[in-house]
Parts: structure tokens; C-alpha cells; sequence
């Protein structure tokens, strides 16, 4: 259990830890827990790192108010697991419907590049700037409705840097 929620089952894993389903007994919602362990990550440097880049994404995403941005909830620990409660999504991600080779006639095609656009100029206008923006992190509902997930590696305005010199963040295939 983290704070008044309860795990339900595992929807999957990400880079920096596992995301789970949950309920908040509170107030009656279901929840995606995006969870880490403090030891995650290996050398203790490369650990609070993971733990700085949890509570950076719930900060930008939290921030942000808009229909096709996931709504966090929740930042927190419980023991050593760190945790961010958010929006539980019903639906697939871009990347499972790109992989399924779904053939989307242009009109959905354009209608989620224009929600994934709209989101990314909400979150800009906002001074946050998401940084890993690939099918992986883009939600589909059954109604073709968007939501742009993970600002694990987002930039925010007037935040100092979080890459180190001659290092660099995201998912190569998409930089």
C-alpha cells in the first residue's frame, strides 16, 4: 500500500523503475503508480539522480493543467519506494499501435499529432519542455484522444541543468 491507495496489478517497466495500477481508497480512482526504489539505479550518486528525475517529473507534469497532459496526483515515499500517483489511462500506447502496424487513415493521424501539439505549446507556453517526446510516451484511448506522458526528463525554466557535461538524456532512436 502506498498512502491510502492499494496495488492492484503491473502495467510495466520503465527506465527508471515500474508502473503499477492502483486504487485510491480515498477518494474512489483508480491510479498509475510510477514507482523506484532508492537503490535503484546502482552507485548511490546514479540513485539519487533517479529520485532528483521522479520528483522533476512530477513537478513538471504536475504544473500543467490540460486535457491531453497526464494529471499527476501525487509525489512521495513510502519506506525506500519512491512513487508518483497519477491518471490512470485505459488505452494503448502510440508505439503499441505503430508496432501492431494499425493503418490510421490521416484524418486520426492528424487529429493526434494536432492533440500531441497542442499539449507540447501548452507545456512550452508553461516553461517546460519535455525532452522525450516518442510513441512510448503518447496515450490512446479508445476515442482517439491523447495523452503525452513521462516528464522524467523535461526541462523547466530557471532549473539548473540536469545532464552532466559529455553526457547526454533521452531515447536515442528518437534524437
Amino acid at each position: 500500500a502506498i498512502g491510502s491507495g492499494i496495488g492492484i496489478g503491473f502495467l510495466g517497466q520503465g527506465a527508471m523503475g515500474a508502473v503499477y495500477k492502483g486504487k485510491d481508497h480515498a477518494i474512489e480512482r483508480l491510479v498509475a503508480l510510477k514507482t523506484i526504489r532508492a537503490g535503484y539505479g546502482g552507485t548511490p550518486a546514479e540513485a539519487e539522480d533517479l529520485r532528483e528525475r521522479l520528483v522533476r517529473e512530477a513537478k513538471a507534469a504536475g504544473k500543467l493543467s490540460h486535457p491531453n497532459i497526464v494529471t499527476i496526483y501525487d509525489v512521495g515515499a513510502d519506506g525506500d519506494l519512491r512513487y508518483i500517483a497519477m491518471e490512470y489511462l485505459e488505452g494503448y500506447t502510440l508505439e503499441q499501435v505503430v508496432r501492431q502496424k494499425v493503418q490510421l487513415n490521416y484524418r486520426i493521424a492528424a487529429k493526434i499529432l494536432m492533440q500531441v501539439c497542442a499539449a507540447l505549446d501548452y507545456a512550452h507556453k508553461a516553461g517546460i519542455v519535455h525532452r522525450d517526446i516518442k510513441a512510448d510516451n503518447i496515450m490512446i484511448n479508445s476515442k482517439n484522444q491523447i495523452k503525452v506522458m513521462d516528464f522524467g526528463l523535461a526541462k523547466l525554466r530557471g532549473v539548473t541543468r540536469i545532464t552532466k557535461e559529455q553526457s547526454t538524456l533521452g531515447t536515442l532512436g528518437y534524437m
